[in-house]
């Protein structure tokens, strides 16, 4: 249930229907006004409300969501709300009372339960549409690291890590997961620059002696 006056801020996991939580949608089924990526709206086909989709200007966005207040607001994101999230941006302008986060089912998530990797210990990192700042030294202690990739410099980027850290480590490339076009792939450096990975990917880096 929409509360007054709140923008929900609602994670819809990585694409597919099966994966977007009751508590979303009941948020959706009351929402005034609608805003998200064109994908992410289609996954409602049935809500009424008011369609707003994220473009590049989100200065504008940001604007119609406030004049839009109070009406009830759904903000939909990819993957969870804590994950390099548009949440951030919103939390920034409109300040966590006015917010409320509603967590969904992470790429990341769905790539460890495909390979049955528990992720306490897991680094994460975006590539995506950004160079990360850290070298092959800040990541050499960890055993396990995903990379929100889905670009090219993202996949150059990762098969340098890769490289760098060794033959003690593999690359698993994660496309389109959850989708229809889902596809897992083992890779070594060279393979891993080789390929063309879907703009919906994760890549794993693991030490070998964590696969079993």
């Amino acid at each position: 249930m929409n509360e007054a006056g709140k923008i929900i801020v609602a994670g819809c996991g990585p694409g597919h229907p099966d994966y977007i939580t009751e508590a979303v949608r009941i948020a959706v089924s009351s929402a005034e006004l609608l805003v998200g990526t064109q994908h992410l709206l289609e996954l409602f086909p049935d809500s009424l409300a008011e369609r707003l989709a994220v473009g590049k200007d989100m200065e504008a966005l940001l604007n119609h969501i406030e004049e839009a207040s109070p009406r009830a607001i759904v903000v939909l994101t990819s993957g969870d709300t804590g994950l390099y999230s548009l949440a951030r941006t919103l939390l920034k302008r409109f300040g966590f009372q006015r917010c409320r986060l509603i967590p969904g089912i992470s790429a990341v998530q769905v790539a460890c339960a495909r390979l049955a990797l528990d992720w306490h210990d897991l680094k994460i990192i975006s590539a995506h549409g950004r160079e990360p700042e850290c070298s092959v030294g800040d990541l050499s202690g960890f055993k396990k690291i995903a990379i929100l990739a889905g670009t090219e410099n993202a996949k150059r980027w990762s098969a340098a890590m890769l490289e760098a850290l060794g033959d003690a480590y593999t690359a698993i490339a994660c496309e389109n997961l959850t989708w229809e076009e889902e596809k897992i792939t083992e890779l070594d450096a060279s393979g891993l620059l080789a390929a063309e990975l879907a703009s919906r990917t994760i890549i794993l880096l693991i030490a070998k002696e964590g696969i079993s």
